[in-house]
């Protein structure tokens, strides 16, 4: 889903009053309320097409951190990176770097920005791997 539920609802009961309170305004006062209107429905408009390119950047700028604290703390290790587009749109726990190394394919390792220092979040397993064996687990 592109658009989060709750922005649309939000959105959606703006404008619902905002007609609500136009019945009991007069002529003039009803097209200053409709140019409002349309402002704000411009605004949404641009701030949809706006925010996933912002979003994009940011992953790309955040990636680029991850990756050198990588390259610092794991010098001969190989890896990739990845994130989940639907992620973008659910920033309630910040962006997220999902890293796997080469050499350890069944371990998933999360990085996070906080305050511009990359921290590793969390460690996912597979089913069939222990728990307490991952190589690159950063006990800091």
């Amino acid at each position: 889903m592109g658009i989060k539920a709750i922005e649309l609802f939000f959105v959606i009961g703006i404008y619902f009053f905002l007609f609500v309170i136009s019945f009991f305004l007069r002529k003039k006062g009803k097209k200053i309320l409709y140019s409002f209107i349309i402002i704000i429905l411009i605004s949404y408009a641009v701030f949809l097409t706006v925010r996933p390119n912002i979003q994009d950047a940011k992953y790309d700028k955040y990636t680029q951190m991850v990756e050198e604290h990588l390259e610092k703390k794991y010098p001969n290790a190989s890896w990739e990176t990845s994130f989940d587009k639907e992620e973008l749109l659910t920033t309630a726990f910040g962006y997220q770097i999902k890293v796997k190394f080469a050499d350890e394919r069944t371990v998933l390792y999360v990085y996070k920005i906080e305050n511009d220092k990359v921290i590793q979040a969390y460690v996912s397993y597979n089913e069939n791997h222990l728990q307490n064996d991952g190589k690159y687990v950063e006990r800091d």
